[in-house]
């Protein structure tokens, strides 16, 4: 097996990415690597049942290029017969507001675009084109940053099951000659050729300064330590999470584990421990660094009882008698309720949570044209009451989605999908006098969902309010 396709196919049967019949979505950008994963994924398709679409999203950063990209990706899709999901946001925009790194904002919007993909169960999973020079670089890029054992697994192969990429073995230079001999189109991001961004200077200069200098293997030996490292880490979590299973507890939105458990353990699993307390508590690990972990952790093991610490995301660490508890700062756990009537066609701009939320009567081959393209599924306006309102979630919110056999309470859906706890307060509910309509990210009630055959889609978008 000397040819690419065939390596490839064989590696993604040896992973077991993916399985006869499911659907997946290729993440295609336009650019060299994802249409060629997409062509090998057509391909691979016809031999393994696989039902295929092509997905895209509009980050709406370089202007004309952007909708470029986005019109080059959708005739991509209508030349292959494949379905086609569109996703954009305006992540310039999102970065300011939050006052976060462009690249990170950008990443973090496009894959709860693709998870929503999932969730509304348009696709069973989405894959990435990840490279081999991708992981060589962002393992590079971690190391400058200093980063710890976690950082040197580098990007996953996986992503919860739901983001795949197949193409991490699969190397630049490669998928450049193999774009050449399939007689391929392709469109050239011209951001990745400005060296203000510190990714771009890892590959243009720093990368191949060390192949010429020291290794010119370099990038397959930083994909192997990847690889190691985050098999080593997935087996420290698990150890982790087992030591630490009979010692924690979930209290009210609170995470408390025993002081004396965390004294006995390793300082290598009980960072671990705190990590995942931490993440399951809401905070999520964005921001959290070493010094941080290591603040709780002295916390823990060495302060009196009833000392306290501040972490970013609103989270606060106690120390109470002999349990360390892990909880929303206090100021943070207050709700914000909100409700506004809903008139259809019309439009609410929700101050609660800086969205404007616009609902309008469209032809059902219109529906993934900018509406419900960011998890708001479809709708029969014929089957709606004339009185709806658009809420937070409320404790005891419970309906029959579309494909369930019964009600349940859409608490226990964002427990199926790990939405932090920080974001379910504000969560945003579509409620009638019938009963719940649908919620954010998750399919309509079954009595409301549109069918093949309904003539008119209420369709709903949310953007960020000016």
């Amino acid at each position: 097996m000397n040819d690419l396709y065939s390596r490839w196919t064989a590696e993604v049967r040896r992973n077991s990415f993916v399985h006869a019949g499911e659907r997946i979505g290729a993440a295609v950008s336009g650019g060299p690597d994802s249409v060629l994963l997409l062509d090998f994924l057509a391909q691979l398709s016809r031999d393994m049942g696989l039902q295929l679409s092509v997905v895209h999203f509009n980050h709406h950063l370089r202007g004309a290029e952007s909708e470029a990209d986005e019109n080059f990706v959708r005739t991509l899709a209508a030349r292959y017969g494949l379905p086609f999901y569109r996703g954009e946001a305006r992540v310039a925009e999102e970065a300011r507001r939050l006052r976060r790194n462009l690249e990170a904002t950008a990443r973090d919007l496009r894959y709860r675009y693709f998870l929503a993909l999932v969730r509304q169960g348009k696709v069973d999973k989405v894959a990435t084109a990840h490279t081999l020079d991708d992981q060589a670089e962002t393992l590079l890029l971690h190391i400058l940053r200093g980063t710890g054992t976690r950082g040197l697994g580098g990007i996953r192969s996986t992503l919860q099951n739901k983001i795949i990429r197949p193409f991490l073995a699969v190397t630049r230079a490669e998928i450049e000659s193999e774009i050449v001999r399939r007689n391929l189109e392709f469109r050239v991001d011209s951001s990745n050729l400005d060296p203000r961004f510190r990714r771009n200077r890892v590959r243009m200069e720093l990368l191949p300064m060390l192949e010429r200098e020291y290794n010119p293997e370099l990038k397959r030996l930083l994909s192997e330590l990847a690889a190691r490292s985050a098999e080593d880490e997935d087996f420290l979590e698990q150890q982790a999470r087992e030591r630490a299973g009979a010692w924690r507890l979930r209290e009210a939105g609170c995470e408390k584990i025993s002081r004396a458990a965390l004294r006995n353990m390793p300082p290598a699993l009980v960072r671990r421990v705190l990590r995942q307390m931490l993440q399951d508590v809401g905070a999520g690990l964005s921001g959290i660094t070493h010094r941080h972990i290591e603040a709780v952790r002295h916390l823990a093991v060495s302060s009196q009882s009833g000392k306290r610490l501040e972490l970013p995301h609103g989270t606060e660490a106690r120390t109470e008698y002999e349990w360390l508890v892990l909880l929303p700062r206090s100021g943070n756990r207050k709700s914000l309720e909100f409700v506004y009537s809903v008139e259809i066609p019309g439009t609410i701009t929700v101050r609660e949570i800086g969205r404007r939320v616009d609902f309008k009567i469209i032809e059902p081959r219109d529906a993934d044209k900018g509406y419900n393209a960011m998890e708001w599924p479809k709708l029969d306006p014929l089957k709606l009451p004339a009185r709806l309102v658009f809420r937070n979630w409320r404790q005891g919110d419970r309906y029959c989605p579309l494909g369930f056999q019964k009600s349940v309470k859409v608490k226990e859906l964002f427990q199926r999908q790990r939405i932090p706890l920080r974001e379910r307060a504000l969560w945003p509910v579509l409620d009638s006098e019938k009963g719940v309509v649908c919620a954010r990210g998750f399919p309509a009630a079954a009595w409301a969902a549109a069918e093949k055959d309904s003539p008119k889609i209420l369709a709903i978008r949310e953007t960020n309010a000016a």
